[in-house]
């Protein structure tokens, strides 16, 4: 019975009494394995996959999320790492999501959040955008996180300073004499200046007005201690300096020149010292400033217009004629014409000489001063001339 085999499908053929049965290949069934067994009737794919019948098996074709044979394995979304800048990936059914870290959105957390769209930054400072914050860049003169503080409001600046603003900052320009951040430093308080000195303010700083015979930053140095005049000298104090006052034939700034020596008195004069400088004591015979002028001096006679020279010590005169006068007789003659006197006044001869006699108003050896103009007198009193002299004639209520 089982020639020709009957069994389909690889079947064997099974000799039986009076029959024969066939033992089917897997995948079949039937009595002679004519029936290919459906695998796909026990669903065997999971989560919506879609069963494939095979020979003896079955595929499955996997849902979007999903992976396996039987589609039991939920693939993981996160495992390529999608959220960006530090956010936290959680798994879904073919899908994923992110949570962001603090500053950043977005599905996969790749956008900065501009903390800066809602313009925080006050005063006219400037945002600048961070990761999750922001800083704000001020203007002179503000401060603070959002540039909240004016730094010039209320001024801190003391003793009338003007503030004036700055980057962060604030500085303060401070009146002549105060100085310190606020301008709280006084220079001048209590005084630097030594030995009587006056503290006078500058911009930013202070100088003395020194007393005579002081100088220095303060007044410390005083000039004549010890007294820098020599050979006797007293010291002087001056505006911010010293004179020497100096003993006679001494000269210089200090008195150091002594005028006598060497002498400069010749042909055997002597020296003899003078306030601020000397004079020549000549010995017969010489005159001059140095004693340089020679002996006989009336050979020939220095004296004109018929004068006769009269030695001294040391020197001459002359006797002159009438009519003339002067060391040398030569102011001339007849010394009335013309008349010398003005004014008015009257020329009185004199012995080699003249004088005048001025009328009332008028002095001076020629009459040429008005003694009335200018009047005078003061307060509205009137200049009346007297002979040689004034006198003034008050309004009521002056004297003098």
């Amino acid at each position: 019975l089982c020639l020709p085999n009957l069994c389909e499908n690889g079947g064997s053929c099974v000799p039986q009494p009076g029959d024969y049965s066939c033992s089917c290949e897997d995948g079949y069934s039937g009595s002679i394995c004519e029936i290919d067994i459906n695998n796909c009737d026990t669903n065997p794919c999971l989560n919506g996959g879609t069963c494939t019948d095979g020979v003896n098996s079955f595929t499955c074709a996997c849902a979007a999320g999903y992976s396996g044979d039987i589609c039991g394995t939920d693939i993981d979304n996160c495992d390529t790492n999608p959220c960006l800048n530090g956010g936290t990936c959680t798994d879904g059914v073919n899908s994923f999501t992110c949570a962001c870290a603090a500053g950043y959105t977005g599905d996969t957390c790749s956008t900065d959040i501009d903390e800066c769209a809602s313009n925080p930054c006050t005063h006219g400072g400037t945002c600048i955008d961070g990761v999750n914050q922001f800083t704000c860049n001020c203007a002179d003169g503000f401060n603070g996180d959002i540039c909240q503080n004016d730094l010039c409001s209320p001024s801190p600046c003391e003793n009338g300073g003007t503030c004036v603003p700055q980057p962060g900052d604030y500085s303060c320009s401070c009146v002549d004499g105060f100085v310190g951040y606020n301008c709280t430093i006084d220079l001048c308080s209590p005084s630097p200046c030594e030995n009587g000195g006056i503290c006078v303010p500058q911009p930013g700083d202070y100088s003395c007005l020194c007393v005579d015979g002081f100088i220095g930053y303060n007044c410390t140095i005083e000039l004549c201690s010890p007294s820098p005049c020599e050979n006797g000298g007293t010291c002087v104090p001056q505006p911010g300096d010293y004179s020497c006052l100096c003993v006679d034939g001494f000269i210089g700034y200090n008195c150091t020149i002594d005028l006598c020596s060497p002498s400069p008195c010749e042909n055997g004069g002597t020296c003899v010292p003078q306030p601020g400088d000397y004079s020549c004591s000549c010995v017969d015979g010489f005159v001059g400033y140095n004693c340089t002028i020679g002996r006989y001096l009336c050979l020939p006679s220095p004296c004109e217009n018929g004068g006769t020279c009269v030695p001294q010590p040391g020197d001459y005169s002359c006797s002159c004629v009438d009519g003339f006068v002067g060391y040398n007789c030569t102011v001339g003659r007849y010394l009335c014409l013309p008349n010398p006197c003005e004014n008015g006044g009257t020329c009185v001869p004199q012995p080699g000489d003249y004088s005048c006699s001025c009328v009332d108003g008028f002095v001076g050896d020629n009459c040429t001063i008005e003694i009335c103009s200018p009047s005078p007198c003061e307060n509205g009193g009137t200049c009346v001339q007297q002979p040689g002299d004034y006198s003034c004639s008050c309004v009521d209520g002056f004297v003098g």
